[in-house]
C-alpha cells in the first residue's frame, strides 16, 4: 500500500498500543499522518490542547532518556498532565499484583498508561485490568514507538516507503523483531544480517513473512548492497547480561564508512539510541552526512504525540 495515497481519518482500529503485530498497514500509517500533522503544528509553534484535563501515568521499569523526555514533554505540549512512576517506588517491588495495581489507574483519575521495561505478558495484564490506553514504550521483544517514529523519518526523507531497501545490521533484539513487522506491512523490503546465535524470533519472522519476503544473511555485505537506509542497534541490549562473547562474535557486524559505500550513494543511516561510539558504529558514519540519528530522536517526540492523540479519549 502507497502511503502518499492514503487518506488518514486520524482513528485506529486497537485502543493499546502493545505491538505492531496487531496494527494492520491502515493504522501504522495512521500513527504517521498524526505525527506529521502534529510536527507540522510544533514547527509552527502551535501546539493543540488535545490533552487538556488529561492525566497520564508513566510507569517505568528501568531508566530512560528519550522515551521519558519526549513523553514528558510531548504532554506538556499537548495541554495535559502526567506523573512519572519509578516502578521501584511503587508497591510492585514489594510483590503487589499488576492486576490490583492496574484497577486503581483509572480511579484515580488517569486517561492513559505508558509502561516501560515490563514483559509482553505483564502489559497485557495491565491492558486488562486497568480499563485505559496501554502504550508499550519498550518490552524484552518489541519497541512499536521506536519503529513507528523510524517509519515516519524515512517517509519524510525518502517520500515515501514502499518497495524501499532496508538492512539491519547486528543483533536480533527487539528493535529487529520490529522493524521486521513494521517495515513487512509497510510494504518495504528488510533485510538482515545476524550471527546465527542472534537472530531475531523466530515466531516474529514467520508472522512478518506473511506480509513480505524476509532476507536473512550472516553476510553484512550482501545485506547492504543498493539498501536505502543501513540501520543497527547496541550489541548488548536492555536487560540483557554484559557478554564480551556476544561483542566478540558481533564485532564484524560493526557499521563503517567501507560499509556504507556498498549501499545506495544516497542510503541513510539510522540507529535508534542510545549508541556506544566506536562499538556498533564508527564515529565517522554516526557524525557523517548520512546519519539522521537526531532526527529519529526529535521524531520520538511527534511520535508519541500522536499516540497519545489517537488513543486517549
Amino acid at each position: 500500500m502507497d502511503i502518499n495515497k492514503f487518506s488518514p481519518k486520524f482513528k485506529v482500529s486497537s485502543p493499546n498500543l502493545i505491538n505492531l503485530s496487531r496494527l494492520t498497514t491502515e493504522d501504522i500509517f495512521e500513527y504517521l499522518y498524526a505525527a506529521k500533522a502534529l510536527k507540522t503544528k510544533y514547527r509552527a509553534g502551535e501546539n493543540p490542547a488535545l490533552l487538556k484535563h488529561k492525566t497520564i501515568a508513566l510507569l517505568f521499569g528501568n531508566v530512560s532518556t528519550r522515551t521519558r523526555i519526549s513523553f514528558e514533554m510531548g504532554i506538556r505540549q499537548l495541554g495535559g498532565d502526567f506523573l512519572f512512576l519509578p516502578k521501584g517506588e511503587t508497591q510492585l517491588s514489594r510483590g503487589e499484583s499488576i492486576r490490583d495495581t492496574a484497577a486503581m489507574f483509572k480511579r484515580y483519575g488517569f486517561s492513559a498508561l505508558i509502561l516501560r521495561a515490563f514483559s509482553t505478558e505483564e502489559i497485557e495484564t495491565f491492558a486488562k485490568y486497568s480499563g485505559l490506553p496501554v502504550i508499550n514504550g519498550i518490552s524484552e521483544n518489541a519497541h512499536p514507538l521506536q519503529i513507528l517514529s523510524d517509519l515516519f523519518t524515512i517517509w519524510e526523507h525518502k517520500g515515501k516507503l514502499e518497495n524501499l531497501k532496508l538492512a539491519y545490521i547486528g543483533d536480533g533484539n527487539n528493535i529487529a523483531n520490529t522493524l521486521l513487522m513494521g517495515c513487512a506491512k509497510c510494504d518495504m523490503n528488510i533485510t538482515l544480517a545476524s550471527p546465527n546465535n542472534y537472530r531475531p524470533s523466530e515466531s516474529m519472522l514467520e508472522r512478518a513473512m506473511q506480509y513480505a519476503d524476509i532476507q536473512l544473511t550472516s553476510d553484512v555485505r550482501e545485506a547492504v548492497q543498493n539498501a536505502d537506509i543501513v540501520y543497527t542497534d547496541v550489541f548488548i541490549s536492555m536487560g540483557d547480561a554484559e557478554s564480551e562473547e556476544k561483542k566478540r562474535v558481533l564485532r564484524r557486524y560493526r557499521v563503517t564508512e567501507e560499509l556504507m559505500s556498498l549501499a545506495k550513494p544516497d542510503a541513510l543511516f539510522m540507529h535508534c539510541m542510545p549508541v556506544h561510539r566506536g562499538e556498533e558504529v564508527t564515529e565517522e558514519v554516526l557524525d557523517g552526512p548520512q546519519s539522521i540519528v537526531y532526527e529519529q530522536a526529535e521524531n520520538r517526540l511527534h511520535l508519541n504525540k500522536a499516540a497519545l492523540a489517537l488513543l486517549v479519549k
